[in-house]
């Protein structure tokens, strides 16, 4: 009897999963033949290998509607995110556990920017928004519906009719995330307000002493006369995390992080310009990009779009191809005085003023409206209350801010109309690199950048000094710009530009790549598309090759022990070519090393909670350890113990990684799935990876893990793309993950064999090359 249960409940366990594979499976998006749709006229699908879509159309609203209903049919959950992010309507679909990041982008003026967008907005642009949007309607309530996607099923929600709006708040997102720089001004302003209630005692030039390694803020330190509640910052510090991807799992947005450079055809084996760019951002599934390619008539638009936002963010055209680094400080934080009047009241350099409210509702889940009274200072919108903190940022101040600038960019078909179009573009600030088949390259800046009264962005600032102020925005034909330089090739890779003025930002990446990519096209004298792709995936680690020598040289080797001497020597060998291939000890053990040491020099004086902050921003870590390294060797941070620091954190290293272990034991490559990090054990079934992989945080090939989290790679390529600029323009890409953002679908993680290889897939420069078109969309009176 016990048998017969034991056969019947395993039985009926087999029914129940076969019951949900069922199930599932028939959520996969599949290919219709034949969508009815409001096209004016039929447009047709074709598919390459990795189930990139290739459209042809006859006019640029039906290639919209096209691509709006491409992207919901593959991506809608997270086109549902990014929406719900945009608009500050998180809480309302998934509950109170997403109030403070509602809170946080209602604060930030992230809507505000959204329906700025909208409202300048031309004409033509609505238009083709409005198609796109219909697009995506046809996808959720079409007559032939995609399958509602199992997160939805998950989160216990459906997805609304997407409107217009919707479009704009993908737009505000994008620009507030590759902008919020304001969290390192935040820990700049933490750190130095502990060393002030550590080091009482310390003179303002003996306080420098400390500060320096944090960037060129001395010159304000005797403009700031606060010192502030270790507490109120440590929680403030907290709120900003639920703005912050990497540690809020609901919230993906991309960031605009990446490598380009281009060459001029004098330097290229072929004599055609060559371009080169790869996004960085957070490797996640479904990748944050999807790859389409837009064919109307004679005209091209082709690259990475963002699922939300019509046309694409870095690609090509017929004529062009431009990808964009992220750049620019277009945020500062100031630290107001309220008057005794009331709390609205505060004190500027004209006296007592009243701040500007509003009142905004945010709908939670399962709990009544939160109502958020956002105060308006002179320098911008409260973040909190105690301290009262005020966020100025740029794109709320250009009253022409639009997304009209994407669309003219797309489909500028020479370099005048290319500069016209980045003289409108207001955010985000970034480096764009440009090539077309002419042979002309280019590099400029674009964005809207504020002229600062003092300082560099660095920290905050008292409000109620008017020197402090911002002075209005650098005027486009002022920021950096670069054609067809006698070097014969451009690049940008986040490092800083230029020392000013105007200053652009002093809150860069560390010079690492941007060195290595120029030395290698310097170097390059018949460069080919080959070089291009290498040079993507090289790991060669600049930053070791920098600092393991002035490490080295402080090791008292005869008072190693066997097992640390072995490492020691090993590091030796390794630091005449650092290069972090995956097979080798050497790259995990000087990684190990480098952040014992800074957790050594900084925990003693800012305690654990700091020092894990201070890891989590690579800029601010990166520059603090590396210049205590190179250039503050007597820096009252080393305690006059430089050589024992360095040494006792040799010994911490190997004492955690050995010196056998490989770095592809522990630098992994994975790629997360939203819901794996807000669901404990969803990630085997919806992740991808981990792989053991190369590269690291300083190099070309970027694999960025967090110093507090090592040293799983969590940041990279979300996209590669090479160029030969020659007629018509042949192009290679790949992405990690894949098309579809179903994860039982092939085209879910198929590209990532390829990523992970380094290699690249060849792209057909029309659709007709790729056979019959697999979906058609027809105009209703057609069908």
């Amino acid at each position: 009897m016990i048998r017969s249960f034991l056969i019947w409940l395993l039985m009926l366990l087999l029914a129940a999963v076969l019951g949900v594979l069922g199930y599932l499976r028939s959520t996969v998006p599949g290919d219709p033949d034949v969508l009815v749709s409001a096209v004016d006229r039929p447009v047709q699908i074709h598919y390459d290998q990795f189930k990139t879509p290739f459209v042809r159309a006859q006019s640029w609203p039906d290639a919209y509607l096209a691509q709006g209903w491409l992207h919901a049919h593959n991506r809608l959950w997270q086109m549902e995110l990014f929406r719900r992010a945009g608009k500050a309507r998180l809480a309302e679909a998934l509950g109170e556990s997403m109030l403070e990041t509602d809170v946080s982008m209602v604060r930030a003026g992230v809507p505000l920017l959204a329906a700025r967008l909208e409202a300048n907005a031309s004409a033509e642009l609505r238009s083709f928004v409005s198609a796109y949007v219909e697009g995506v309607n046809l996808a959720i309530a079409g007559e032939s519906p995609t399958p509602l996607a199992p997160e939805f099923r998950l989160a216990g929600f459906e997805p609304e009719p997407w409107q217009s709006s919707d479009v704009y708040a993908l737009g505000a997102l994008m620009a507030f995330q590759s902008g919020n720089n304001y969290r390192n001004e935040l820990l700049r302003l933490a750190l130095v307000n502990r060393l002030q209630t550590q080091l009482p005692d310390v003179s303002p030039s003996g306080l420098r002493q400390w500060t320096q390694i944090l960037g060129p803020i001395d010159t304000r330190m005797p403009d700031f006369p606060y010192v502030l509640d270790n507490q109120d910052l440590s929680g403030l510090l907290a709120k900003t995390d639920h703005l912050e991807p990497q540690l809020q799992p609901l919230l993906s947005a991309p960031r605009l992080g990446s490598n380009g450079w281009v060459v001029s055809p004098g330097r290229t084996e072929q004599g055609h310009a060559l371009f080169a760019f790869d996004s960085h951002d957070a490797l996640s599934m479904p990748n944050l990009t999807y790859d389409v390619h837009l064919f109307v008539n004679q005209e091209q638009v082709r690259g990475a779009s963002v699922p939300g936002l019509l046309g694409v963010i870095n690609g090509f055209n017929e004529f062009m191809a431009w990808g964009f680094t992220n750049t620019g400080d277009s945020q500062d934080l100031f630290i107001e005085q309220r008057s005794t009047e009331s709390d609205l009241h505060f004190v500027g350099p004209q006296g007592v003023y009243l701040a500007h409210t509003s009142d905004v509702s945010i709908t939670v889940k399962g709990l009544p409206p939160h109502l958020v009274t956002v105060v308006t200072t002179d320098n911008g919108r409260l973040l909190s209350d105690k301290p009262p903190l005020a966020l100025r940022w740029s794109a709320l101040e250009a009253p022409e801010a639009g997304l009209d600038a994407l669309r003219a960019l797309n489909r500028a078909t020479s370099f005048a109309s290319f500069s016209a179009a980045m003289d409108s573009f207001v955010a985000p600030s970034a480096n764009a690199t440009y090539a077309d088949v002419t042979g002309r390259i280019a590099f400029r800046t674009v964005g809207a950048l504020p002229i600062r009264g003092t300082g560099q962005g660095l920290l905050p600032l008292s409000g109620e000094v008017g020197a402090h102020a911002w002075q209005g925005l650098i005027p486009s034909n002022e920021l950096p710009r670069s054609t067809n330089p006698p070097a014969g090739f451009l690049a940008a890779a986040n490092a800083r530009i230029q020392p000013g003025p105007p200053l652009i930002s002093a809150d860069n990446a560390p010079g690492y790549r941007i060195e290595r990519i120029q030395s290698h096209l310097r170097n390059t004298a018949a460069a080919t598309i080959t070089d291009m792709q290498a040079l993507q995936v090289d790991w060669f680690n600049v930053q070791a090759q920098r600092l393991l020598p002035l490490m080295l040289a402080e090791v008292d080797a005869a008072a190693l022990d066997d097992k640390v001497k072995v490492g020691f020597e090993s590091l030796q060998d390794w630091a005449s070519e650092p290069v972090n291939l995956p097979e080798l000890s050497q790259p995990l053990l000087f990684a190990a090393w480098y952040r014992h040491l800074g957790l050594q020099i900084f925990t003693p004086l800012l305690g654990d909670e700091l020092t894990r902050r201070m890891l989590s921003s690579a800029y601010v870590f990166n520059h603090a350890l590396d210049g205590l390294l190179v250039l503050y060797t007597d820096s009252p941070w080393w305690q006059k113990k430089r050589a024992e620091l360095i040494n006792a954190s040799l010994i911490s290293a190997v004492a955690e990684v050995g010196t056998g272990q490989l770095w592809g034991d522990q630098h992994q490559v994975l790629m997360s799935h939203e819901l794996s990090g807000a669901v404990p054990g969803l990630g085997w079934l919806l992740d991808d990876g981990p792989f053991a992989w190369g590269g690291g945080n300083p190099t070309v090939g970027r694999a960025r893990y967090n110093y507090n989290r090592p040293y799983t790679a969590t940041g990279g390529a979300t996209a590669r793309l090479a160029i030969s600029m020659q007629q018509p323009i042949q192009a290679a890409t790949i992405s990690p993950g894949g098309q579809s953002g179903h994860f039982m679908s092939v085209h879910y993680n198929d590209q990532t064999p390829l990523w992970l290889a380094g290699e690249l897939n060849p792209l057909a420069t029309q659709p007709e090359q790729l056979g019959p078109p697999t979906t058609a969309l027809m105009p209703i009176e057609e069908n």
